[in-house]
């Protein structure tokens, strides 16, 4: 009797002695399914199978040593008195991840140093009170009875939970002259039309914690990032975005994800502060301590902006933000269909490919379709592909 054979016999005894009744399913089925289910999960590497267009003659590349290339974005809508200005598409977002105090110790003074030192602003959102820096703080807030004045920071973030959330951002709306963040979850779609109505200067989707939710269970960070940007254009639909920002949080953890992601349409990375703390300062054979870590930190986001500068120079654009997904192609159809990304070769997305089947043959056979059943027809073949 082989190995395998001896741990399907082993497997089915402690399963039929646990529950009591046997397997109602080949237990071979089962490992099966769950082998296929690991097998898909390492084909499909969404992130991976993205490629950006190069610049062309239509577009000639920049030199970044020698050409401006633009990271800055400025935070707070037309209405906003005191706008927050970054000096790259980053933000440090506390991920709710306890931390030891001295690495927190040690990336304030890597922020500050960076502000200072190289004229680079970079965001903080946390919960903490944070004395004599020279970074930008977004606070973190959740209590109702605090007061404006208590708040000693640039900006604030709130978590959007119901219709109370609207009141809430009302009230903050008339004290606060900074920029208010929200962070918002997968029902975003019902509500951010009155969450920009109210004067929200900004959204913040964190892909990890929507993408375990119900309606994005499964689904890729990119679709989360295509979504919320979509449903930003509708509600601007005719008219200009008066300085909306689309933040996004989660694993975007090196310059290539960054970028994937701004083509699509968030304009800021909510950069995980354990990420940041472990990418900067842990991945090293020496110890770290308190003189040690700022400078790997500083070093990390410098090398981290001179990539910034580099990928949209090597596309043809002066501006980070002049990133879009036109720049970006997929061989993968899950990808296609997950950002609208267009395949390469073709220069459509797998949806627009099916759209386009369906008008000829609609056409061919003389069948009438409207807008809706056309829509329900794209989506069931989809589903069913």
């Amino acid at each position: 009797m082989n190995p395998r054979d001896k741990f399907v016999i082993r497997s089915s005894i402690l399963e039929l002695a646990e529950t009591g009744t046997p397997r109602n399913i080949s237990i071979d089925d089962k490992l099966r399914n769950e082998h296929k289910e690991r097998e898909i999960e390492k084909t499909i590497n969404i992130w991976d199978s993205i490629t950006a267009l190069g610049a062309q003659l239509s577009r000639p590349p920049y030199d970044p040593y020698r050409e401006i290339i633009n990271l800055g974005i400025s935070i707070g809508r037309k209405q906003c008195l005191n706008k927050v200005v970054l000096s790259m598409p980053l933000i440090i977002y506390d991920n709710a991840i306890k931390i030891e105090e001295t690495s927190l110790e040690s990336l304030h003074i890597a922020l500050d140093r960076l502000a200072i030192d190289s004229n680079t602003n970079l965001g903080l959102i946390s919960e903490n009170e944070i004395k004599n820096r020279k970074f930008s703080h977004f606070k973190r807030i959740n209590k109702k009875s605090a007061k404006v004045e208590d708040y000693d920071s640039e900006g604030l973030v709130l978590q959007y939970n119901d219709d109370k959330s609207l009141q809430f951002l009302t009230d903050i709306r008339r004290e606060f002259n900074g920029p208010i963040l929200v962070e918002i979850d997968d029902d975003f779609q019902k509500y951010i039309g009155p969450l920009l109505d109210t004067g929200a200067d900004g959204v913040i989707a964190d892909t990890i914690k929507i993408t375990n939710n119900a309606r994005y269970k499964g689904k890729h960070a990119l679709r989360v990032i295509r979504d919320v940007r979509y449903a930003i254009n509708q509600y601007y639909a005719g008219r200009e975005n008066d300085g909306i920002v689309l933040m996004v949080a989660g694993d975007f953890n090196n310059t290539g994800r960054i970028v994937k992601s701004a083509a699509l349409g968030a304009d800021i990375i909510g950069y995980y502060t354990s990420l940041l703390i472990a990418n900067a300062a842990n991945h090293y054979e020496i110890s770290s301590n308190i003189h040690t870590v700022p400078d790997r930190i500083c070093r990390h986001i410098l090398a981290t902006k001179g990539e910034l500068k580099g990928v949209p120079a090597a596309l043809g654009y002066s501006d980070f933000y002049n990133l879009s997904p036109a720049d970006l192609r997929t061989s993968s159809i899950e990808t296609s269909l997950q950002a609208d990304i267009a395949i390469e070769g073709i220069d459509k997305t797998y949806r627009q490919i099916i759209e386009e089947l369906i008008d000829e043959y609609a056409s061919e056979k003389g069948i009438e379709m409207n807008k809706e059943k056309k829509r329900e027809l794209v989506v069931q073949l989809l589903t069913h592909r």
